[in-house]
């Protein structure tokens, strides 16, 4: 695994323009912009087959880990799982609602392969990662037999042709004050929905309505099927939640709410201990005994949020990179053991693992000088060498 530097592409601002990532240019603390042009991770075949087993195998993990607590009827407190969710949380698992997508965060030396969290409800990055980064390949000069882990465009597109029949309409929502990025990423989406074959709305969350007996657009047109790039824990806090039932196909599915909760991680590691893919990790609370350096972190929360650093059980304050947010600390934390990765060009890199049905479909990097990759973090692209 190198970083490696390139001759910025001519015209490259526009390129990324061309394809509807106009928030490329998102300004980062260290005074540059979101997409790092001229800068790629250079991996082997080999290490990018080790990574894609790697997500495979902990998504199968931790999709065994849903089904036995949903079997079991066993949300554990730690979960903070409000109860009204349930209902639906089991229904669309024993009714097989499919998943789209998610996103393994990794920790990665070029050797060793750890697993940070699981993004399962409203991962973004997606755009950047399927088209953007392609794009980037194809055009570069200078890297003899390059190829990238990257199917996630053509992966999409036959996922929704298995999750709708042909023609089936599709609304697309996401929070009105959502900044560029979600709306870019929720786009991409519906476009991929739309290359599928299927009919594609767009709206707010805001302005979904309610006729008596369904969940309704601005045309009072019957929702039948709702991608929403909004958190499912949001939801049930809201009014609205009363107005979700089951006569709604939602994307993604209730249950992925016991996935993309930081809680799974104290589950995997209690079913699977000692796993080499997984970092210790137990429910926080304040008996807890935490020997050597620990990370903080909110079972529920974006974009590395209210991360503190914990040494020999004395709280060493927020995690370079993190920033704290009162919502995100109501619902609870969990401590994860520490994991060290080298610095590349005094950058960190996290390696993000795309899941397209349950499947991975291939990777993207996001780097910062932080030891926390924040929502204004560098995207660098990749490729591999045979």
């Amino acid at each position: 695994m190198k970083r490696k530097l390139f001759t910025p592409r001519p015209n490259w601002q526009q390129e990324h323009e061309n394809i509807g990532f106009d928030y490329y240019n998102l300004p980062s603390l260290d005074g540059s912009i979101y997409w790092s042009e001229g800068v790629a991770y250079e991996f082997t075949l080999k290490q990018i087959e080790a990574l894609e087993d790697a997500a495979n195998e902990l998504h199968q993990m931790c999709i065994q880990i849903v089904a036995e607590m949903i079997q079991k009827g066993n949300y554990p407190d730690y979960f903070q799982i409000p109860q009204n969710a349930i209902a639906l949380i089991e229904h669309s698992w024993r009714h097989n609602t499919a998943m789209l997508y998610g996103r393994f965060d990794f920790a990665y030396d070029g050797r060793q392969i750890k697993m940070l969290e699981y993004n399962a409800d409203t991962p973004t990055g997606l755009l950047e990662a399927s088209v953007a980064q392609w794009h980037w390949l194809e055009q570069v000069e200078n890297i003899p037999n390059r190829d990238q882990f990257n199917s996630i465009h053509e992966d999409l597109i036959k996922r929704w042709k298995t999750i709708f029949p042909p023609t089936s309409h599709l609304h697309f929502a996401a929070c009105q004050e959502a900044g560029r990025e979600d709306w870019g990423n929720l786009e991409y989406l519906m476009d991929t929905a739309f290359q599928a074959g299927l009919n594609v709305s767009e709206l707010s969350m805001e302005n979904i309505g309610w006729d008596g007996q369904n969940l309704v657009d601005l045309n009072n047109q019957h929702i039948e099927n709702l991608f929403k790039l909004y958190p499912w824990e949001w939801i049930w806090e809201e009014n609205f939640a009363q107005y979700v039932t089951p006569n709604t196909t939602w994307v993604e599915p209730c249950w992925k709410m016991l996935l993309s909760n930081k809680a799974i991680l104290v589950e995997l590691w209690k079913k699977f201990p000692h796993h080499p893919l997984l970092l210790e990790s137990y429910a926080f609370n304040k008996d807890l005994k935490l020997q050597g350096k620990w990370v903080k972190k909110p079972i529920l929360a974006r974009e590395g949020a209210n991360i503190r650093v914990v040494q020999d059980n004395v709280d060493q304050g927020a995690a370079s990179g993190s920033f704290y947010f009162d919502d995100y600390d109501k619902y609870g934390y969990i401590a994860q053991k520490w994991v060290n990765t080298p610095l590349f060009d005094k950058k960190l890199p996290t390696l993000g693992l795309w899941m397209v049905g349950h499947t991975c479909a291939g990777m993207s990097i996001r780097e910062d000088e932080f030891d926390i990759i924040g929502n204004d973090a560098h995207f660098a692209a990749h490729y591999f060498v045979e």
